[in-house]
């Protein structure tokens, strides 16, 4: 594990990961959405911004379960036709 040092909204976290690329892309990632939170709501409370973030993330990622949910009843609907097709061939 690597040891690195991260800054979200002007403080400094230190992590240790098997993948620090990633973390640190992932971190760019969170503070770029903090900033933009933060010139739309115009708010110095970092409480308030990253409750507001992670209420957003929460909402895409609900929206992401449905769409998964959707897709999948879509597929097994494929996957029947599929094999009712596969029946009247034989």
């Amino acid at each position: 594990m690597k040891s690195i040092e991260i800054k979200i909204l002007g403080r400094t976290y230190y992590f240790r990961s098997d993948e620090p690329e990633k973390l640190i892309e992932t971190a760019e990632y969170v503070e770029s959405q903090l900033e933009k939170l933060n010139e739309r709501f115009n708010t110095v409370d970092q409480n308030k911004l990253l409750v507001l973030y992670a209420l957003s993330m929460t909402e895409k990622y609900l929206s992401e379960i449905d769409d998964y949910k959707t897709l999948s009843e879509k597929f097994e609907q494929i996957n029947d036709l599929l094999d009712k097709i596969e029946i009247g061939e034989k």
